[in-house]
């Protein structure tokens, strides 16, 4: 299966339950792995035959950001409802989002989140 792959987007941001984290801009890591059909684009080499990597990164920056959320679970989901609902052709992402240097013994914490288009179900009436 095709895959458009970033690794390591840092995003700054507002992010954390406790009162100290809401008071200050932490760095978030993402890695996107976007599966999609990219035959087309390897054969027209025209960049409007694929999706476009900046705005990829700029959307998944902007939803973090905005939203300033708590949890890292939540910051996944804002991300992948909005490649979704921007990217008809994405087929599945799988996304990682690492929190650097919060715990002191680790060098960061994360999760992963894998949805596939069928799994996404858009917000109606906003």
């Amino acid at each position: 299966m095709d895959a458009i792959i970033i690794e390591g987007l840092k995003v700054d941001t507002v992010v954390g339950c406790f009162n100290w984290e809401r008071q200050i801009i932490q760095p978030l890591m993402l890695d996107l792995t976007i599966h999609t059909a990219l035959e087309q684009a390897s054969n027209s080499d025209e960049l409007e035959d694929t999706l476009n990597y900046a705005e990829i990164c700029e959307i998944s920056a902007k939803v973090i950001q905005d939203a300033a959320p708590k949890l890292i679970e939540h910051a996944a989901k804002l991300v992948v409802n909005a490649l979704f609902t921007t990217f008809p052709a994405i087929e599945s992402i799988m996304i990682s989002i690492r929190k650097p240097a919060i715990i002191p013994q680790a060098n960061s914490v994360g999760i992963r989140l894998e949805r596939h288009r069928n799994d996404f179900r858009p917000r109606t009436g906003e």
